[in-house]
């Protein structure tokens, strides 16, 4: 990356790219076969590509508003020095609470990523990533997911109404059409619709009672789900 560079250029880029597209989610359909990885990111085209949909995910949980908020980051990684930085832009200045928001976040996931590594022992001629068990962590994975959640309620809570209620009267015809009880994808939707139900019957609850908000297990019911 050039030192001289306009963050506000990333947003230009991301924008025409991605245009179409709210959640940002079209990078992972791009021909990335194009990308030479340099100036100084990192020499591994394999490891480059693979930041990619990371960088996506990081962009979307510093989306918090209602309406239309274009981000775009971007990371320069320094291998030897064990040092990463983030530009994070908009089209317009970024709000210091974006940048607290994901400095917490990512000092939490520095622990989460602790905890994953005492869970895998001394074995360091295991090949791939091990399984991680569901209960490890299980406390802090649930206090980044309510953290980013409740950071992003607004956004989240206008794409759920947005789609949510034509979801459910699509789920609601399918079933009743089959002679026989849903299957396979079918049967995985109507699940999700049910989740997703109880997820914002309970997201309301917090939405309107912020003070009072959501208990622990609340929260990791939502998780859950």
């Amino acid at each position: 990356m050039a030192d001289k560079l306009d963050p506000h250029h990333l947003v230009a880029l991301m924008s025409y790219l991605f245009r179409g597209r709210e959640d940002g989610s079209s990078s992972r359909y791009l021909d990335l076969t194009f990308v030479n990885p340099g100036n100084g990111i990192t020499n591994n085209r394999e490891t480059s590509i693979r930041t990619f949909p990371i960088l996506d995910a990081i962009a979307n949980i510093c989306v918090f508003k209602k309406g239309s908020q274009p981000v775009a980051v971007a990371l320069q990684l320094k291998p030897k020095e064990l040092e990463i930085r983030l530009t994070i832009a908009e089209d317009q200045e970024v709000e210091p609470l974006v940048v607290n928001h994901l400095n917490s976040v990512w000092e939490k996931l520095q622990a989460l990523s602790d905890g994953f590594a005492a869970q895998r022992g001394s074995d360091n001629n295991q090949e791939g990533s091990p399984d991680i068990s569901e209960d490890v962590a299980l406390p802090l994975r649930v206090k980044i997911f309510r953290e980013i959640y409740e950071f992003s309620m607004q956004k989240q809570m206008a794409q759920g109404r947005k789609w949510f209620e034509g979801l459910v009267k699509f789920a609601k015809k399918l079933s009743e059409s089959r002679a026989i009880p849903l299957q396979e994808v079918e049967s995985d939707l109507y699940d999700v619709v049910v989740a997703m139900d109880s997820v914002l019957e309970l997201v309301d609850k917090f939405r309107h009672y912020p003070t009072q908000g959501l208990t622990y297990d609340e929260w990791e019911t939502v998780y859950d789900l």
